[in-house]
């Protein structure tokens, strides 16, 4: 797969961004170097390896247990968003 003018078009409109033409260069270049190193990594020989979720050996006794904890002042976050209604916020639309 390679970033072409079109894809990054595309990927400009699903970003809700607007890049400069000097910067679509630079963008579309970091981002086909970043696909080329995931097909590098899609190379490698994981063959007996073991998975993991951290590099890091976690004890277990050390988390916490979640716990469910009821959030009382609501009215606080609702008059910080400039629009809402019956306890619900409104917030900006993804356009594609």
């Amino acid at each position: 797969m390679e970033i072409d003018e079109k894809l990054l078009i595309r990927l400009e409109k699903l970003s809700n961004i607007d890049l400069k033409d000097s910067e679509k260069e630079l963008i579309k270049n970091d981002l086909n170097d970043l696909l080329k190193y995931m097909e590098i990594l899609e190379n490698v020989d994981t063959e007996g390896i073991e998975e993991m979720v951290s590099p890091i050996k976690v004890n277990s006794s050390i988390l916490r247990q979640d716990q469910v904890k009821k959030f009382e002042n609501i009215e606080d976050i609702i008059k910080n968003f400039p629009e809402s209604k019956d306890n619900l916020l409104r917030i900006p639309g993804i356009h594609i």
